[in-house]
């Protein structure tokens, strides 16, 4: 009875789903600037940039004050002068120190002049080394950070440190925190057609981001499908993440084969055995370079639910740093994209698996493949330029 009420909820869920498509595809919200120019998934560039105009009183909007009134009333902020405020995009509060936990650039930085706001936007990439500890401690006693992700999640423990979170900082997410406030921002907006419909055309973009239904009514009927039918969506539910475990683990085994048989007998390719495990995926070491040195592809924290980086790995504690940058920082591979932290003297993202969307590729035949050569390539990549360099290393 069970997996005939489970087959019924599906089959309800994909008619809505579809309806939800076609009412979408009527609307014209298929057809979204942010998307068709590649902007979805650029922190600054996109979403730093859109959020920091609409907050600006002195923004091209033209509305003054009142989307950042909006914003502070609803994430509870009554610290701001909005008569004295302005914003700023990567703002500057000193040369980065991580040893003092001070400076860096903020994404998004609201200020009247004594009282700031640290507004840390993470859209993919990662968390820099005591990023949010940095930020805390610019204008001590009149400063509010907040950290924005798309589903509100925590810092990771290399940016907050001891920090302690809606104590030191706060977090906000894109899926309920900023689809509100542009909802309220929206409902200012009906006089002004274009701003009006850039706001919803942003929405319709958070909202793809966030796996929500642009349409409330679908959205409530889908909230009483499940409501209704609990016992079936719990279990389809923890079916789901056994099977995205299954599906992440292939992917990363076919990884490994190919770069077996692409790279020469010097290297050897381990993979992790359960990548339901924190910082699990493939390790690659070369037989003529120093111990404790790798390639490696991980998830920060889980490949199949996380983020995924790769780079080169070599612990401050068990490897000496200097070296090893002097013999990889002259490289221009090097020198561009990636980051470091005490575990990493170089690391940059690679894959998205917390976004369901890039996470859906594993179950397409043709986007998993894309996604398998992908990713061989820029392993093979890293591979090859640092092969020589780092067997000159002691």
């Amino acid at each position: 009875m069970l997996f005939t009420n489970e087959k019924k909820l599906i089959k309800d869920a994909k008619r809505i789903i579809a309806h939800h498509n076609e009412v979408s595809r009527l609307k014209g919200e298929n057809f979204n600037v942010f998307s068709i120019l590649n902007m979805e998934h650029k922190e600054n560039g996109t979403h730093s940039a859109f959020l920091g105009e609409l907050l600006d009183p002195k923004g091209s909007h033209a509305k003054g004050n009142l989307f950042l009134r909006l914003f502070l009333e609803s994430v509870g902020n009554s610290t701001i002068h909005l008569d004295k405020a302005s914003v700023v995009l990567e703002k500057y509060i000193g040369k980065r120190d991580d040893s003092n936990l001070t400076g860096g650039r903020v994404d998004i930085y609201i200020t009247d002049q004594t009282n700031s706001i640290c507004i840390e936007n993470k859209i993919y990439a990662a968390d820099q080394n005591v990023q949010l500890q940095r930020y805390c401690n610019h204008n001590k006693k009149n400063n509010t950070v907040y950290y924005l992700t798309l589903d509100g999640s925590d810092a990771s423990p290399e940016s907050k440190g001891t920090l302690v979170m809606d104590k030191d900082y706060h977090c906000l997410s894109y899926k309920t925190d900023i689809v509100d406030w542009l909802e309220a921002c929206l409902k200012e907006s009906a006089e002004e057609p274009i701003l009006r419909e850039s706001i919803k055309q942003y929405i319709v973009l958070l909202k793809k981001l966030t796996n929500q239904l642009t349409d409330k009514a679908m959205e409530k009927e889908m909230h009483k499908l499940v409501k209704e039918n609990y016992n079936a969506a719990q279990t389809i539910s923890n079916a789901i993440s056994e099977v995205e475990l299954e599906a992440a683990q292939q992917f990363i085994g076919e990884i490994s084969e190919r770069l077996r048989d692409a790279l020469n007998d010097d290297w050897n390719i381990n993979v992790d055995d359960d990548l339901s495990d924190s910082w699990t995926g493939i390790s690659i070491t070369n037989n003529k370079w120093p111990k404790n040195i790798a390639i490696k592809l991980e998830g920060e924290s889980k490949i199949p639910w996380q983020k995924s980086i790769y780079g080169i790995i070599g612990n401050k504690d068990k490897v000496e740093r200097a070296p090893l940058k002097a013999a990889l920082g002259q490289l221009e591979y090097f020198q561009s994209g990636f980051r470091e932290s005490k575990v990493w003297p170089y690391y940059r993202d690679i894959l998205y698996f917390d976004n369901v969307n890039e996470r859906s590729k594993l179950f397409n035949a043709q986007q998993r493949e894309g996604l398998i050569e992908f990713v061989k390539e820029i392993l093979m990549e890293i591979c090859n330029v640092s092969e020589a360099p780092l067997a000159f290393l002691k």
